[in-house]
Parts: structure tokens; sequence; C-alpha cells
């Protein structure tokens, strides 16, 4: 489920930045929430090249129940991402519809992708 291209996991194993966001989202704006969240991560992924994935779902027995796959180059990537419009945009224009967010840092055991799902064959 959570994905990343082979070549960059082995290349930048030591040095990215992974993490799960795990956050609740009121019942009364999921539909905005889950907008404003897909907007963000193809944002971010399309201009930011310290941004190697950002992969959202949500449980479907509890769909206020949202989980975000993290992955960055590096701490530096990371820190450039919270400074960028668009994730200004995101959080500020999120903050009254997540009841409670949750971060937490995660170190690869195996994180595989067919090379024809990543455009790398």
């Amino acid at each position: 489920m959570f994905l990343l291209p082979a070549q960059e996991a082995s290349a930048q194993q030591d040095e990215r930045k992974l993490r799960i966001a795990k956050i609740e989202v009121y019942p009364e704006y999921l539909k905005e929430y889950r907008a404003a969240l897909a907007a963000h991560a193809k944002a971010a992924v399309k201009a930011e090249p310290g941004v190697l994935s950002l992969q959202a779902v949500y449980d479907k027995v509890h769909p206020t129940q949202v989980m975000v796959f993290e992955a960055y180059a590096n701490e530096e990537a990371y820190q450039t991402h919270l400074k960028t419009p668009h994730f200004l945009k995101y959080k500020n224009g999120t903050l009254k519809m997540v009841k409670s967010l949750e971060l937490v840092e995660v170190a690869p055991i195996a994180i595989e992708i067919k090379p024809e799902l990543t455009g790398n064959k």
C-alpha cells in the first residue's frame, strides 16, 4: 500500500525521513478534508523534488480515521516542505477539520513497488 520507487529507496535509505500521520477528522468536514488533502499531496509530489511520496488512505470501517504515509528525501526536504505555499494552504485551511493528529516516525523494513507503476522499467 505505501510505496516508493525501489531505486530511490535503496539510494536514500539512510537519509530518508519516513513517517505516518494518523489524523482524525470531524465527520462534518470529511468530504472537504479529503479534497484538501488530495490536492495538497498532488501539488507537493509534483512541485517538490524532496517529497518522494505522500499516500493518503482512510479506514473503511471508521472513515474519519485518515493515515498518510509520508516519505521525504531527508530532513532538509521535510523542513522545506513545511514552508511551501501548498502545505501552508492545506495546514491552515484544514485546522478546524482535524480533531486529532499523531505523527509517527518510522523506519523501513521493505518498501517495494512494481517498476511499471513508477515509470522505471
